[in-house]
């Protein structure tokens, strides 16, 4: 798969953004991140620490933080005030390996456009919007501040990262039959899905299905499906104060201890935890 067609086939989850400020001496506590994010520093000074690594950050940095890693922050100012964007991203390998390794994001970037400046604060005034389109603009909004990410940490490295890529998925070529498979999971991702309806779908045998889906995606059918339950579950259990069980219901899962095991598997916390650690 080329870089093209990688970039075509990224699907970005926005979970949630808010703004924060704290005071001289906070410290956020060191824990494995269950999502990705970017925080843009507005004000203050701080230190964050991501699996180990320091950086002194001051206004106008972007921190890239990939899901997995082990974040650390303290504070070295007053009113020190960011704003943080949550998100995941489904895609066959793992996250810090898509962003950090293959797309070339670096930790930290000098954010010199005040339109990525703008971005940010559209997503707060955006996140609360009832408009239908919110998640349209909130998407739209993530993707223009990681593009811009991507650009300037090449522009950084001088375009050598970009030569030192290599990439591990599949190189088939792109079978349309899958889409139509996967926009049908998206629109329908709490009902039950078998193999043999969904070849149905496409005409073609179960077998044949699978394997195809796994070229494209490097998952089964199944995998993917449950990948994206957890997705739409974290986005209601970040954006709203419905009950674990509920949830679980609302994306198609009738046993919540189920939910919680896969949730627990897929983002390495409780639902409960996932929420409070949000809030936090």
């Amino acid at each position: 798969m080329t870089d093209n067609n990688l970039l075509q086939a990224l699907r970005l989850n926005f979970l949630y953004a808010e703004r924060y400020s704290f005071p001289l001496g906070w410290t956020y506590e060191e824990s494995k991140i269950p999502y990705s994010m970017i925080r843009f520093i507005q004000k203050g000074r701080a230190v964050f620490a991501i699996d180990g690594n320091e950086y002194a950050l001051q206004p106008d940095d972007l921190v890239y933080i990939p899901q997995g890693s082990r974040l650390f922050c303290e504070a070295m100012t007053d009113d020190f005030t960011f704003i943080s964007i949550r998100y995941t991203a489904a895609f066959p390998l793992s996250e810090r390996e898509v962003w950090s390794e293959i797309l070339g994001i670096d930790p930290v970037v000098r954010c010199t456009d005040p339109e990525i400046k703008y971005y940010f604060n559209c997503i707060i005034r955006e996140k609360n919007s009832a408009k239908r389109g919110r998640y349209f603009l909130l998407r739209g909004y993530l993707e223009l501040i990681l593009a811009y990410l991507i650009d300037a940490s090449e522009a950084f490295s001088g375009g050598e990262r970009a030569k030192r890529r290599t990439l591990t998925v599949d190189s088939n070529k792109y079978d349309n039959r899958i889409q139509v498979i996967l926009d049908y999971m998206m629109n329908n991702y709490e009902k039950e899905m078998s193999m043999e309806d969904l070849s149905a779908m496409v005409k073609l045998s179960p077998s044949s299905l699978r394997r195809l889906f796994k070229q494209h995606t490097g998952k089964t059918p199944s995998e993917f499906l449950t990948e994206l339950k957890m997705v739409v579950a974290a986005k209601k259990i970040l954006e709203t104060d419905e009950r674990i069980s509920d949830i679980a219901y609302m994306v198609g899962i009738e046993d919540p201890n189920y939910f919680s095991r896969r949730f627990k598997k897929h983002y390495g916390v409780t639902p409960h935890s996932y929420r409070q650690l949000a809030r936090d």
